[in-house]
């Protein structure tokens, strides 16, 4: 049994190598282990977005005084998806609503480099639904 396991971690090992040679580590870090999922009850800010390729992306958003103190998100994307929306729900925390003009789609591709062109789209969805719970925000702020 032990014999097993040792393979096990030899083989991941060699996957995760072949896996750094295709993409970033931040897209590998951010797809398998997404920082910021979940979601948050009585969000300040939230937005559900379906794209075009059928994943459907959602924001939740808590604001405090001026900035965001909590960003989650929940999809039933792939690790594309999952990975632009934690890029997107953690470039939030901390920033003040007009601070987040910046979440783009090319903000996010920046921060994951390595993202394939076929799933560049993914980061653009994560970008657009962020948008949109940013906007619901705006009558929060200063309320909380």
């Amino acid at each position: 049994m032990e014999n097993n396991r040792e393979i096990e971690e030899i083989m991941m090992g060699m996957v995760y190598e072949k896996a750094m040679e295709i993409y970033s580590e931040a897209l590998i870090e951010h797809g398998t282990n997404p920082h910021n999922y979940g979601a948050i009850d009585h969000p300040d800010g939230y937005a559900k977005i379906t794209g075009v390729c059928g994943d459907t992306v959602e924001m939740f958003l808590r604001i405090k005084g001026e900035k965001i103190e909590e960003s989650k998100f929940n999809t039933d994307g792939c690790m594309f998806s999952i990975a632009a929306c934690s890029v997107a729900a953690e470039m939030a925390e901390g920033k003040t609503v007009p601070a987040c003009i910046g979440i783009s789609q090319s903000a996010i591709l920046g921060h994951l480099e390595k993202m394939p062109k076929d799933h560049e789209h993914c980061a653009l969805l994560a970008a657009m639904t962020m948008q949109k719970a940013l906007r619901q925000c705006i009558g929060s702020i200063g309320k909380n």
